[in-house]
């Protein structure tokens, strides 16, 4: 454990792994992370920002070693030739000093001395990428300086202080970081089971101690970064940022990727204060569920309270979600073809809103579809009733009355069904739903008496679509003079006995093929449909249904709860 009087940057090199998870950067690499954060700076700046003490660079690697200055570091050979070795060899070396216990000088040059024609050149500072999170700080308060306003003790203080926590989080980031972001990073110096053996047996008070930090603070500075990202243009996004990757998240840019990394340190800090709770050797968290009040700790990419959104809860308050307000299921591909179409003129083309699913035939059993693409997914309990963790989806089954929706009595046993398969899977979930949210959930329809093309096409509309197909399939009936007295007859004797369109067919040797009969008729169906909404005179059985299913869409926007009274 490092001596709390000698703790500090130079001590945090002897702490194994360190370094392995976060960055060394040096002055450029540190102007290239603040640029992906949203914040313009020159070696002018870092120069000018180091030389009032507002933004120190971690370490300066001297030309001069120091015999007493050496760093006892094992070195590997393995290590790549990179800012970390380089830090590393000037430690063992004796040529390296921590920027905060030495002046400043302006013979430390930020930029390439003129007439220096090393390619291997370089100003020798190195910097923490924690260090970027005090960017703004630093700037904030040089513009004052510019005004000619001197530094405040206070402000130093803060300096200093920022300083510490970069220090800090460094020393917690091989502990903590690979689990806040899900990704271990392994040098080529590094064995991974050894990494991960440290890991497990490393003590947060031994690594608070390597640089002086007190464990009573961490509380305190992680809410200071929650606070800070509270005017991330992003905020209102959190709910779902927080379950995204880290290979998702990082691709952010300006402010929303600085409050993703502002959060990142906080989960830091607070993951070492927890663990030293659960040792007993600083108090709990408070407990935030059933809060009324907004804490910084709502914030954290990894909440702790019953409230805190799941994945599902996310999308759907944002309007995301991936389950439809209406499963719309139809038989046959006529119908298949024609409600997306008809769906999207009357405003619901979004698949979140509507999904139109062909149940191919009316045989179909549909009670699995209603039990897990239907059923509601449960959250936690409130009051008497349970707040669901994502928005419902209703089932509209619209068929022919054949087979098992032939009758009335054949629809109710269906709905019981499907009912019974919801009710069953809730139950399921430790919950309940009372009828009156499975009468809205499921509803079984049909077009009326006669099937979907009879039902809802007049025989002019039937006459002239089928027709067209014929002369597509090049049928010599067309041409005949009685082709249209026979196409009339069939389709009125269709009528009459409620039967399938198909059964036009056959008589008048037209191919079956439902898919361009369809294309056909929609133009018909497209206009009619416009007319009786604007009407206000609703006859044709396919727009009832798409009048129903955005009814239903306009009543289940956000989330509910279910069993209440």
């Amino acid at each position: 454990m490092a001596n709390q009087a000698c703790a500090g940057a130079l001590s945090l090199l002897t702490l194994p792994y360190v370094f392995t998870q976060d960055k060394l950067l040096t002055s450029g690499d540190f102007i290239k992370a603040a640029e992906e954060r949203g914040h313009r700076l020159s070696l002018d700046d870092l120069q000018a920002l180091h030389s009032h003490r507002l933004l120190l660079p971690l370490y300066r690697v001297s030309d001069c070693p120091v015999e007493g200055r050496r760093v006892p570091i094992e070195l590997s050979g393995a290590m790549n030739i990179d800012v970390r070795r380089r830090t590393f060899e000037a430690a063992v070396s004796g040529r390296l000093r921590d920027s905060s216990r030495e002046g400043y000088s302006i013979d430390w040059p930020y930029r390439r001395p003129e007439g220096e024609k090393s390619r291997n050149w370089w100003n020798g500072f190195v910097y923490s990428s924690w260090q970027v999170l005090n960017i703004d700080f630093a700037l904030q308060n040089y513009e004052f300086i510019k005004l000619g306003w001197p530094l405040s003790p206070q402000v130093a203080r803060n300096a200093e202080g920022q300083r510490k926590v970069a220090l800090t989080l460094s020393a917690l980031a091989t502990r903590y970081l690979p689990g806040v972001i899900g990704n271990l990073h392994l040098p080529s110096d590094v064995d991974e089971n050894r990494l991960r053996a440290w890991r497990v047996t490393s003590e947060i008070p031994d690594l608070l101690a390597f640089v002086g930090a007190n464990s009573s603070e961490l509380v305190a500075e992680a809410e200071l970064f929650l606070l800070e990202t509270r005017s991330d243009p992003a905020v209102k996004w959190l709910p779902l940022i927080r379950h995204a990757s880290y290979q998702g998240w990082s691709k952010l840019r300006g402010e929303p990727l600085d409050a993703m990394w502002r959060r990142v340190a906080a989960e830091l800090l607070l993951g070492a204060y927890e663990e030293l709770a659960g040792q007993g050797i600083v108090a709990s968290l408070p407990d935030l569920t059933g809060a009324t009040w907004h804490s910084p700790q709502h914030d954290r990419l990894a909440p702790r309270y019953e409230e805190a959104e799941t994945l599902e809860a996310a999308l759907t308050d944002l309007g995301l979600s991936p389950h439809p307000k209406v499963l719309l299921l139809v038989e046959g591909e006529t119908e298949r073809y024609h409600f997306p179409k008809l769906l999207a003129e009357f405003g619901m083309g979004q698949p979140q809103d509507i999904r139109v699913q062909h149940a191919k035939g009316s045989n179909v059993n549909p009670h699995l579809v209603a039990r897990y693409n239907v059923a509601p997914r449960v959250g936690r309990k409130l009051n008497e009733g349970w707040l669901l963790d994502s928005s419902s989806t209703a089932l509209l089954v619209v068929m022919d009355p054949e087979n098992k929706f032939k009758t009335v009595a054949d629809r109710e046993n269906i709905s019981r069904i499907l009912k019974d398969s919801i009710r069953e899977e809730v139950q399921l979930q430790e919950a309940e739903i009372n009828e009156d949210e499975l009468d809205f959930l499921v509803r079984v329809r049909v077009w009326g008496d006669d099937k979907y093309e009879i039902a809802n096409f007049t025989d002019d509309e039937l006459v002239a679509a089928i027709t067209q197909l014929a002369k597509e399939q090049h049928n010599d009936r067309v041409e005949r003079s009685f082709w249209e007295d026979e196409l009339r007859a069939a389709l009125e004797n269709a009528r009459r006995h409620h039967k399938d369109i198909k059964e036009v067919f056959w008589p008048l040797r037209i191919r079956e093929d439902k898919v361009n009969l369809a294309k056909l008729l929609w133009p018909s169906l497209r206009d009619k449909c416009e007319k009786e909404y604007v009407a206000g005179n609703i006859v044709t059985p396919a727009l009832k249904i798409v009048i129903e299913a955005r009814e239903i869409v306009g009543r289940l926007n956000g989330r509910f709860l279910i069993g209440g009274r």
